[in-house]
């Protein structure tokens, strides 16, 4: 097991020939790569990790090398290198210039020691793309100044399709030929993709026969197939053959034998269920089944080792080695090692909207005696993206509010993905509308469930979820104790005009989903759902948390945001950390973080007289470079009442 402390930073990988296990560690000081030997069942390495703010490493197919993915600035703007590790020796090495953002296109045993990077090129929206040789670290272009969405390699490495988003938000894969120099050059279109399907259906990847291709093919409007599809040079696809269904729900992941045709699938509505499609593998999930007491979920199968994870609610992912020709299961890391579950439950739920449609969402509660009096205070968690979904299994912010005595419910309001192309089109046009009354219903129900305290409500989402917060504490007019906003996007208008550099090739989609604010109606009413244009109807207290370094939502939204309700004479606290991005990450600020966000959430909500055991505890955090700023409201409310006497006694804040 790793040492006690050593938090995982990313997913565990084990080696193609499958000997070692590998993954990052944070340890009792610096980031670790841990090596683990699988056949002796120990660590026998714990080496130094030669990038900052490092996120995950993958073995390659080559013996004894891996790729790690780091920042290449550790400025927090996701501004991803990629480095070559020699694991045994300890050596790493950054590939390419540093400079530009980096990511693994293509790894294939056909091919083992190379590998197929996407790099940013120096126009916006476009890529280049290199192969480079593991042995040495040196590249060859493969494509270069490619505006498509994405590109798709066979197992020989060799480009073959190339996404297009269209104006309509359809997407468009056409068979890729390359002229002169390595510059892709329009081939024959493959496979047209119409808008309303473009978010559900995914290219899996070839088999070992090139001129096979399995994809996620939407099923009617609510599910979904696993396809095999034909792929020859300049032919249309033609019609697929379908070898899985999901109904209600979706794909969590697709794994292949070494033919590449799939054999075992996870599948997902409320929870995630694993399933065999070769009977050869039945045994092997069942005897898994038994060993964790909870639906394994296999990650990576290797010669005489599956890498399996363990979710449950209450706990962090426990990863664990399956021997699936011997039978046995045994430990190999937690993502926070010697830390005892949580006391809490989280229930599957359908919540029922105002147009007749259902949401399938997760209440976590405490599970601690119940409060004598009634339902307690409860937490709206509004998800981001908003094109994710939130599942039944670990999540800290989850876990870590319902530890602390708080009711947390969590809708898949419509436009979350997983359940089907129909639930995702139903949120077109709809931010700050339709979506947002999927929050309000969720609240109703709640309340009349016995769930929520209609007088002790608190909201919490970051990135479209603080977005999500943000308006609807502008507009509702139920009664609110606070709202916490992290990275959360204000304007819809300048989003959706000037998008991130790395999403320009996906503009038309977030046009046609969001709004177009080039037509002037579109405009307006983007605008009119801006939080930032709302700050006067806000009526309860907000705390905003942004990095300064977002690639993805700048911070100034925030800024903004925090100005607007300072003008409007609302109590505001502006958190900010000038040196993260889109998510807090280092070991300082996030305990900064937890402290904050726990001391703001206990002064309006005061859930519980103390925080449940595991929980983080509020406090100064040496070594986080946050900032704070009060508004003037705010000011004076700390100076006048430190102690906030009305919220000790449960009372809703004045009307501001």
């Amino acid at each position: 097991m790793s040492e006690p402390g050593g938090e995982l930073n990313g997913v565990p990988s084990i080696s193609a020939d499958g000997r070692f296990a590998a993954w990052l560690s944070s340890g009792t000081a610096a980031v670790r790569l841990v090596l683990h030997d699988l056949a002796r069942g120990r660590e026998v390495h714990r080496g130094r990790v030669g990038a900052a703010r490092c996120r995950a490493f993958t073995w390659t197919h080559l013996p004894g090398v891996g790729l790690a993915e780091a920042e290449a600035d550790a400025a927090g703007a996701e501004n991803w290198a990629l480095h070559l590790v020699r694991v045994e020796s300890g050596q790493w090495q950054r590939l390419g210039d540093g400079a530009t953002r980096m990511r693994i296109a293509g790894l294939s045993e056909r091919r083992p020691d190379q590998v197929v990077v996407a790099v940013d090129a120096a126009e916006p929206g476009h890529r280049d793309y290199l192969r480079i040789c593991l042995r040495t670290g040196a590249g060859t272009p493969v494509l270069t100044g490619s505006a498509h969405a994405a590109v798709y390699f066979d197992r020989e490495l060799r480009p073959r399709l190339a996404e297009t988003v269209l104006p309509d938000g359809a997407r468009e894969l056409r068979h890729l030929d390359t002229g002169d120099g390595g510059r892709p050059a329009p081939g024959a279109r493959y496979l047209h993709v119409p808008h309303e399907d473009a978010l559900t259906a995914r290219v899996l990847g070839f088999a070992a026969d090139p001129a096979r291709l399995h994809l996620v093919l939407p099923d009617g409007p609510d599910g979904v197939r696993l396809a095999e599809l034909d792929c020859r040079p300049g032919a249309p696809a033609g019609a697929p053959r379908t070898l899985h269904r999901v109904a209600g729900g979706d794909y969590a992941g697709v794994l292949t034998g070494p033919d590449g045709r799939p054999e075992l699938v996870h599948v997902e509505r409320e929870r995630l269920a694993c399933v065999p499609l070769d009977g050869r593998w039945a045994d092997a999930v069942q005897r898994l089944r038994a060993a964790l007491g909870t639906e394994p979920e296999v990650l990576e199968r290797r010669p005489g080792a599956w890498l399996v994870a363990s979710h449950r609610p209450e706990r962090d992912v426990h990863y664990l080695v399956h021997d699936p020709d011997g039978g046995g299961t045994r430990p190999l890391c937690e993502a926070r090692p010697g830390r005892a579950p949580l006391p809490v439950e989280c229930r599957p739920v359908e919540v029922p909207l105002r147009d007749g449609r259902r949401a399938v969402g997760y209440v976590t509660r405490p599970t601690g005696p119940r409060p004598p009096d009634g339902p307690g205070p409860a937490v709206l968690l509004v998800h981001g993206g908003p094109w994710r979904r939130s599942r039944w299994r670990y999540t800290e912010r989850r876990a870590w509010l319902a530890a602390r005595g708080c009711t947390v419910i969590e809708p898949n309001f419509r436009g979350s993905t997983g359940f089907g192309s129909g639930w995702i089109a139903a949120a077109d046009g709809q931010w700050g509308a339709a979506m947002q009354d999927d929050l309000e219903d969720t609240l109703d129900w709640a309340v009349a469930e016995g769930l929520a305290d209609p007088d002790r409500i608190a909201l919490v989402g970051g990135s479209y979820g603080g977005y999500a917060v943000l308006q609807l504490a502008a507009t509702t007019d139920r009664p609110l104790r606070c709202a916490v906003a992290s990275s959360p996007l204000t304007d819809l208008v300048g989003f959706v005009a000037e998008p991130p550099a790395f999403w320009r090739s996906a503009a038309p989609m977030l046009r046609r989903r969001i709004g177009d604010p080039s037509r002037p109606e579109q405009r307006a009413a983007l605008a009119e759902r801006s939080p930032v244009n709302r700050a006067a109807g806000v009526r309860c207290p907000v705390l905003l948390v942004h990095g300064a370094n977002d690639s993805r939502v700048p911070a100034e939204m925030a800024t903004r945001m925090f100005m607007a309700l300072a003008r409007a004479d609302r109590d505001a606290t502006l958190a900010l950390f000038p040196d993260e991005g889109h998510e807090v990450v280092t070991a300082a600020n996030r305990a900064a973080l937890d402290g904050l966000t726990a001391g703001f959430l206990d002064r309006w909500l005061r859930p519980a007289p103390a925080p449940a055991p595991g929980a983080p505890e509020p406090g100064p955090a040496p070594g986080s470079t946050v900032k704070l700023f009060d508004s003037p409201r705010a000011a004076r409310r700390k100076a006048a009442d430190p102690q906030n006497e009305e919220a000790d006694h449960g009372h809703s804040p004045p009307r501001q």
